[in-house]
């Protein structure tokens, strides 16, 4: 008589299977967790921005962009370096995983429109902005998933 204990090898194949499933559910779930972490934070960003704007606002009369006040070029790569040549801040939001984030202002000065590429389709974050080109910033949502604030 053979008394040998221990599993067999159909044993613990059905047990891998059943734990790279188990692992495979958890992952697929957390990613979008994730994936909303992020897209929160760079709105969180723009809302950032938005105050340091409004600093410099208060500092200057006119939003960057105008060429008053030391500031020439909207974009949102010319912003950091604007806002610390105003004397406003030197830690203005930078992008994260390469999404791209815009600013755009109007001729005057009085006006500007942030925006952030999402990773995500968002109904709660939809752009409450009637015009998809708001100050030269591309606020559709087509055919990336784009949120926008604007000072107007």
């Amino acid at each position: 008589m053979n008394n040998q204990k221990g599993f067999t090898l159909i044993e613990m194949l059905v047990v891998i299977i059943i734990i790279s499933f188990l692992i495979g559910i958890v992952l697929t779930g957390t990613l979008g967790f994730q994936a909303s972490a992020r897209d929160t934070r760079r709105t969180g960003d723009l809302r950032n921005a938005q105050n340091f704007l409004e600093l410099y606002f208060t500092k200057c009369g006119r939003y960057p962009g105008d060429g008053s006040c030391g500031a020439s070029a909207p974009g949102w790569s010319a912003l950091s370096g604007i806002m610390g040549t105003a004397g406003v801040t030197n830690q203005f939001p930078s992008g994260i995983l390469g999404r791209d984030y815009f600013y755009g202002v109007n001729g005057d000065g009085l006006s500007y429109t942030l925006g952030v590429e999402l990773e995500r389709d968002n109904n709660v974050l939809k752009s409450d902005i009637d015009d998809p080109n708001s100050n030269g910033v591309n606020c559709a949502d087509t055919p990336n998933f784009v949120y926008c604030i604007s000072s107007s």
